[in-house]
């Protein structure tokens, strides 16, 4: 809980929300692709890339914007009957009071109707074969979408104070859906719905049933678990690998992550479920018979969870050997938050294994130079429960043709635990407090879009123990952050 926020009260779209944003208020029926050449979040700082940290405009990236308005606006005022799917009117003050609804996520004022009706009446005396109201509404979308009521976020109360009901709306739809409010929520905000905790979980309630909330909760597993990393793996004389794995391996995760959520599932399963996905080539890997040649539900009966499946297993790893290092090292920092500092020393290269020795000992040996319990008690232990699991995620009996030892033991929040395997330490990981403590405090910082400090360890507890509840899904969890006033109070500073 040492997060450094910033308490921003404008909060920039993350390019994937720019994209929704921008497809959705034009109604396209495409992606615009223009996000793709937007300067992306700083990697490996947070870890969100739509932390008030990493998302920002400077001397670079602000023309990406004005590009991208000026390319997509083009497109849908190309002529009268493109720009009408859009409109809807052909009345000024109506398409302004409208569009401008959408796009800044709040009534506009008086004075900002009375600003965009007169740059209507500037576009429209501009050369173009189109009308004179198309020509006038394409400069004030190519105005809107560089405006920064539209580019930012807003939270402008007090320090305590309530969220206004056009913030409250800004905030649950680019959270659980990526994008920029409906015309339907932003009627509840107007009508204040929005305006007591009830009624703010009813409307998030229907908005995690969505389609594109699936889409929306995958990418924050896609960034927790570093699925994008799926794509960089590299094998060498590695036999069973071919680069057909990588996509495979992509879609088994986001196949996964997705079916924990649709299914009102929780943490403890994404720690202990049997359940898997795979395609023909991972089917082989888990000795498997493969069904069609997409990536299919499977169960992986000798397996628990997110950590015994191929994807995380062969990311994690040297060739064909374990990278017990790296295995223990994510489990602490995704699924446990305990803060592991850099090493003491620099560690030399992992050498080859000697002679009759396992891949435990040569880890023990590589690392006992540290002089600190990081090592010895929090990663080792940890990374050498999956010693059963070789390079690309297949289970082996032995090791260099010695005994596997997969015991250990980790000094957890509550007490240290044994256990004698993976599927044994998933077991009493999501039987303690600390996962999903974890995963709520990683919730709260990608829903609040910024770090989570020590005074917030109340509502980390309080989603925490909802998450560890019988039957405690991410849905659950996700509803209960919407309650808090972390989520629906401004937090940090003054105007």
């Amino acid at each position: 809980m040492t997060g450094m926020p910033i308490y921003s009260r404008f909060l920039r779209l993350t390019n994937t929300q720019w994209e929704n944003s921008v497809h959705d208020l034009l109604k396209l029926t495409e992606s615009t692709g223009q996000s793709e050449h937007f300067l992306p979040a700083v990697s490996g700082v947070t870890d969100f890339d739509n932390n008030e940290r990493v998302v920002m405009v400077n001397n670079g990236n602000w023309g990406d914007f004005q590009g991208a308005a000026e390319a997509v606006v083009a497109k849908v005022t190309a002529t009268d009957q493109s720009l009408q799917a859009v409109a809807g009117t052909t009345d000024v003050a109506t398409f302004i009071k409208k569009f401008g609804r959408r796009a800044f996520r709040r009534e506009l004022t008086a004075a900002e109707v009375t600003t965009y009706t007169a740059l209507h009446q500037k576009g429209s005396t501009f050369s173009g074969t189109q009308s004179a109201f198309t020509k006038g509404a394409a400069l004030v979308i190519t105005t809107m979408l560089q405006s920064p009521h539209f580019l930012y976020r807003t939270e402008l109360g007090d320090n305590g104070a309530t969220l206004s009901g056009y913030e409250l709306a800004a905030k649950l739809s680019l959270w659980l859906l990526n994008t920029t409010p409906s015309d339907t929520l932003l009627d509840a905000a107007g009508k204040g719905t929005l305006d007591t905790p009830d009624g703010a979980v009813a409307q998030a309630k229907t908005m995690l049933e969505a389609t594109a909330a699936v889409s929306a909760v995958r990418e924050m597993h896609s960034q927790l678990y570093k699925i994008p990393l799926l794509d960089t793996i590299t094998k060498a004389n590695v036999q069973g690998y071919s680069e057909g794995l990588k996509a495979e391996f992509t879609a088994a995760a986001n196949s996964f992550f997705d079916f924990i959520y649709s299914k009102n599932l929780g943490v403890k399963d994404i720690l202990t479920t049997n359940v898997g996905f795979a395609g023909p080539l991972m089917a082989e890997l888990y000795g498997l018979k493969a069904s069609g040649t997409g990536v299919q539900q499977v169960a992986l009966a000798d397996r628990s969870g997110w950590y015994t499946q191929a994807p995380f297993l062969t990311q994690w790893a040297i060739n064909n050997d374990p990278d017990s290092i790296h295995r223990g090292v994510r489990i602490n920092l995704d699924t446990l938050c305990n803060e592991i500092p850099p090493p003491n020393v620099e560690l030399p290269p992992v050498p080859a294994l000697a002679p009759s020795q396992t891949n435990r000992q040569r880890y023990e040996n590589l690392t006992n130079g540290c002089g600190k319990p990081c090592h010895t008690e929090y990663i080792n232990p940890v990374g050498f429960a999956f010693e059963d699991y070789d390079g690309i995620g297949r289970y082996r009996s032995n090791d260099n043709g010695n005994p596997l030892d997969t015991t250990g033991s980790y000094p957890f929040a509550d007490g240290t635990r044994s256990f004698k395997d993976s599927t044994d330490l998933m077991q009493v990981i999501a039987n303690g407090a600390q996962a999903h403590q974890c995963w709520s405090k990683k919730l709260a910082s990608y829903a609040l879009e910024r770090d989570i400090v020590e005074a917030e360890r109340t509502t980390v507890e309080t989603l925490g123990a909802v998450s560890q509840a019988s039957g405690g899904s991410l849905k659950q969890v996700m509803l209960a952050l919407v309650q808090t006033p972390a989520f629906r109070t401004r937090v940090g500073g003054t105007p």
